[in-house]
């Protein structure tokens, strides 16, 4: 039972081109927000498509880190493009965005232009066919456009974070936008759901205590589709894609490892073989190196294994007495992860090898880190007095924003890949 505890304590902490015109290096203590003038739509656009499209469009922009809004409105859409820019450039605004809506029926058609004022051109210019509820992706889409313009690097905010919340007594998994909007709840089963992760762009697997024991189930969020895909386990656990099966870690001989399991959870491989506690596994894409959590020398720390040799696992981690949540970014090269240190928890990211060790942010209790698809911002949770959130943070220029504010959130956080 002790063994069981530690181990629950030890998870809980646990195709468009674009020019690259900017360029934001963390080591630009001058780095200076661009200005963007929101200048809304057409005084004959329904009201509840301007605000909406506007308001997330906005909220994109202050979580980026990137931009600051400017929401002076100064002329009419049908104003020529040398008028919006003469205007842009008296106040300082580096891009414009405005457009018009017509609102048919259930249908709604958008056309949304942004200009680059000191090319004095617009630089994006996009029309789209959409629903009230599906207003909230336009944005999400068109702020994105403009950061793969800005940055050479397309945006974050077309993805989904899968996250667990709850009252004390039950908790429940729900899904939200990248900027935490749209929270929909996906089970109410009046029992401890957590740890979910997304293992697909429409499939997330979480730990239940739906039947009592706890079991892993994998959910379709599109179709509702629910298996149950692993209960041979008497710990708190969650499973992550590897490959076309699932990286699970769980107490088997007496020692807790992490094994590969199909979906029908026949164990087919094991990753590590330890006498110690090792669990937490992400993977670069290809699938050839793990990062995981291991106490073997100690305390907890985090390990890299290639598992194309299945040499012995390199410590990377040496300062900090616990390190873990170990995630890697989609195009392999870094790796976010949780250090506590004296009762204050601290967000770090470094090189997968371990090197550029960095503090991207303090706080507490916080918690399961995930990268962006674009491999530049990480979601987590954490606490700021009887106040749990959900921050954003820039992994380039350490820009920290509060994409949720809510009571109880438990661990547990994921973010999908760009969904189509």
């Amino acid at each position: 039972m002790k063994k069981v505890l530690f181990l629950l304590i030890f998870l809980l902490i646990t195709n468009v081109s674009y020019s690259s015109t900017f360029e934001i290096t963390i080591s630009n203590p001058q780095y200076k927000p661009i200005k963007v003038g929101l200048w809304g739509f057409v005084k004959s656009t329904p009201e509840i498509v301007s605000k909406r499209l506007i308001n997330t469009i906005k909220r994109d922009l202050d979580m980026s880190g990137i931009f600051t809004p400017d929401l002076s409105q100064h002329f009419s859409y049908e104003a020529g493009e040398n008028v919006i820019n003469g205007i842009a450039r008296l106040d300082g605004i580096d891009y414009v965005i405005y457009g018009n809506a017509v609102l048919e029926g259930k249908n709604v058609y958008v056309n949304i232009k942004i200009t680059d004022v000191l090319r004095n051109a617009v630089v994006i210019d996009r029309t789209f066919s959409s629903n009230i509820y599906s207003l909230n992706w336009v944005a999400d889409k068109m702020v994105d456009l403009l950061i793969g313009y800005v940055t050479g690097v397309y945006g974050p905010f077309e993805s989904k974070i899968v996250f667990a919340l709850g009252n004390g007594k039950t908790s429940d998994i729900y899904i939200c936008d990248f900027n935490g909007q749209n929270i929909v709840r996906i089970t109410n089963w009046h029992t401890f759901n957590m740890l979910p992760k997304w293992v697909d762009s429409d499939e997330v697997t979480f730990l239940s205590y739906r039947y009592g024991k706890p079991s892993v189930f994998l959910f379709n969020v599109f179709s509702g589709r629910l298996t149950k895909l692993f209960n041979a386990s008497n710990l708190s656990i969650a499973a992550v894609r590897y490959m076309n099966n699932f990286a699970i870690s769980f107490n088997r001989y007496g020692s807790t490892n992490i094994y590969v399991i199909n979906q029908r959870g026949r164990v087919l491989r094991k990753l590590t073989d330890n006498p110690y506690i090792n669990v937490s596994p992400s993977f670069t894409p290809d699938f050839s190196k793990m990062v995981f959590v291991s106490n073997r020398d100690g305390n907890p720390q985090i390990y890299i294994k290639n598992l194309n040799t299945m040499s012995n696992a390199e410590r990377l981690t040496f300062q900090g007495k616990y390190n873990s949540s170990p995630s890697i970014s989609p195009d392999g090269k870094k790796i976010a992860y949780i250090s506590l240190e004296n009762g204050v928890s601290y967000l770090k990211i470094m090189n997968l090898d371990g090197s550029d060790d960095k503090i991207l942010m303090e706080g507490y209790s916080l918690d399961s880190p995930c990268w962006s698809y674009d491999s530049r911002y990480v979601a987590l949770t954490g606490r700021i007095g009887n106040k749990n959130m959900i921050y954003i943070v820039n992994s380039i220029n350490g820009h920290v924003s509060v994409a949720m504010e809510t009571k109880l959130i438990y661990n547990g956080l994921s973010v999908s890949s760009k969904l189509r």
